[in-house]
This record gives C-alpha cells, sequence and structure tokens, in this order.
C-alpha cells in the first residue's frame, strides 16, 4: 500500500511548492482549542507537561495513581492526546497514566526537517520511556500509535511490561476496508480540507457518538484543515517502505493484546486475526459494536478488556471474542 499511495497521492509531497509551504507552517493558537487543552485534562485528574526527547519538544499529560504501574497512551493519526481523556480516569484509580502528543502532532511542534516514519517515532517513544518515566510500561497504541507500539516492542522489550495493540495499522487483514482501498489509490480520508470531508471523516473512523460527534465536528475541522499539509507530510513519513511492520511484530516476545472495534471502518476488524497470529502468544480481543475509536466509544468496556488483561499479562496469550 505504501508504494501505490506514494504513487497515486492526491498531494505529492516532494515538490518544492509544497516543502515551502511545511517550513512556513505555525502552530494554530485560536482561543477554543487553546482552552480546551488547557482545562479538559485538569476535569479529569489530569496535568498538562512538557519534556525534550532527543529532536521534540513533548507534550503530555499524566494522572491517576502515582505508585501504580505506569500506563502509556499513544493516539492515532490526525488525533492528539485528549482522545485519551475519557478513559484515563477509569484506569487511572489504578495505574499511572500518561498520554502524550506524539512528536509532529497536537501540541508536541512539527519539524519539516526531521522524519516521523514508525522507526523514528519508536525511538523518541523508547527514549520518553526510559528517561522521564523511569520503569516499564503498559503500552497502548491507537491506529497509527499502534503501529509506533508494535515496533517499540519489538526493538526496545526493555522499556515495556506489555503491549496493546488497538485497531492498529500495520498489517492489512483479509478484507480490506474502504478506506483502506481508496488510500491505495491515493485519496486519503483522514486527512480533511472541507468542512463535508470532516463531517465524513467524523462518520468513519466513529461507530458511536451520535450528538457529540456533530458538537465536536467544527472545532475538528479548524484543526484538521489547518493541518492540511502537515497532515499530508505525516502520513506520507508513516507509511515508510524501509520498516515491514509484519517482520517487526514477529519479534514481539512480550505479552500482547490485540485489541479491535468489530465495527471499525477504518482498518477492518479482520486485520485483528492476522495481527494475532503474526504475534507468538497474543491475546485477541474483539468490542462488539464499536468502531475504530474504542477508547473514545465505548471507554468502560475498552477500561475493562485492557485492565484484564494487564491482570494476567505475565502469562501466556489467550483468545478472548475473536
Amino acid at each position: 500500500m505504501a508504494v501505490s499511495y506514494r504513487r497515486n497521492a492526491v498531494v505529492d509531497v516532494t515538490t518544492a511548492k509544497f516543502q515551502r509551504r511545511l517550513r512556513r507552517w505555525r502552530p494554530r493558537a485560536d482561543l477554543v482549542s487553546t482552552a480546551f487543552r488547557r482545562l479538559s485534562p485538569a476535569l479529569t485528574g489530569m496535568t498538562r507537561q512538557h519534556v525534550w526527547v532527543l529532536d521534540h519538544r513533548l507534550a503530555f499529560i499524566e494522572g491517576g495513581r502515582t505508585e501504580g504501574e505506569p500506563v502509556l497512551l499513544l493516539h492515532g493519526f490526525g488525533s492528539s492526546k485528549e482522545n485519551w481523556l475519557t478513559l484515563a480516569p477509569l484506569i487511572g484509580r489504578r495505574y499511572r497514566v500518561i498520554a502524550p502528543d506524539l512528536p509532529g502532532f497536537g501540541e508536541s511542534r512539527f519539524n519539516s526537517n526531521v522524519r516521523y516514519g514508525l522507526a523514528e517515532q519508536a525511538e523518541r517513544i523508547a527514549r520518553f520511556i526510559d528517561r522521564h518515566i523511569g520503569e516499564p510500561v503498559h503500552l497502548v497504541g491507537s491506529s497509527m500509535g499502534g503501529g509506533i507500539a508494535g515496533v517499540v516492542a519489538a526493538r526496545h522489550p526493555e522499556v515495556l511490561r506489555s503491549v496493546t495493540l488497538m485497531n492498529a495499522a500495520g498489517i492489512p487483514g483479509a478484507r480490506p476496508s474502504l478506506f483502506e482501498q481508496a488510500v491505495a489509490s491515493g485519496h486519503n480520508a483522514l486527512i480533511p480540507r472541507t468542512l463535508g470531508e470532516t463531517t465524513k471523516l467524523i462518520s468513519l473512523v466513529m461507530s458511536r457518538g451520535g450528538r457529540l460527534n456533530a458538537l465536536a465536528t467544527p472545532l475538528l475541522h479548524a484543526e484538521l484543515a489547518h493541518r492540511y499539509h502537515v497532515n499530508h507530510r505525516l502520513f506520507w513519513d508513516m507509511l515508510d517502505v524501509d520498516v515491514d511492520p509484519a517482520q517487526e511484530f514477529a519479534r514481539i516476545r512480550i505479552p500482547a493484546l490485540v485489541l479491535w472495534g468489530e465495527q471499525d471502518r477504518v482498518l477492518d476488524v479482520s486485520s485483528a486475526a492476522t495481527m494475532a497470529r503474526v504475534i507468538p502468544g497474543a491475546t485477541q480481543t474483539i468490542l462488539p459494536g464499536v468502531g475504530h475509536l474504542p477508547m473514545i466509544e465505548a471507554p468502560f468496556m475498552t477500561a475493562r478488556a485492557l485492565q484484564a488483561f494487564w491482570t494476567i499479562a505475565p502469562t501466556t496469550g489467550r483468545s478472548a471474542g475473536g
């Protein structure tokens, strides 16, 4: 898919004009989004922090039980650490919870001079865990964050207690989704430019949400439209032809959970079985009636699945619901 997307992509990120746009790009600082990022973590008992990790100033939120085992949550493409705000208090009763904006996303600044492939992002996250968390974590990655989490687990198992790949990017299933077919032909619904495209995106990634989705769409549209060129570059880097996720995931030897929403329209649920077969001893859990973002659509169900896995993580993997 990476090769076909690069050949057929609507936006060519290699042109001089595109590169000039990236160099001129600056983060959007409107009052509404700034207030949301500053106030919403406090409402769920989280604090906003930042540290330098290799070549990036990394923004993150932290909360939960200070003396609990640490859990590190990685968001998906085009998203941010705020995706975890509903789930964080549920698992924070027993665990220390940390959720960063991945380098290039959210409040962690984008730099047009560096790469954001799975390998580079995995190195940044491994360094963050080692230097700033200070002990092995339960790593959870959603979508793109799942692809990154899988590479961390393969290359840096010493910094992890377990890894959860939630509707994770990386290994195609037996049935490609409509989104995957469109990406292969160069069209990417995850990078909207108009309000109508943003509305379609929300419907694509969320099987549940209703009125909340409608209220969030205008705010999300403003942010996503502003990041249009940046997100094209980030997606281009993510499809790194030098990294084969299947080979990477096959090297995972720590406890692994493959967690998937049954109604995922972005990455088909058949990917879960494929991924679970690739990872030795992996546990597989399918969440009924849930789409691409379980932590937002079904936080209680997701919290139960995660905590059940972490309780048995030191043992051999098993299969549940799939």
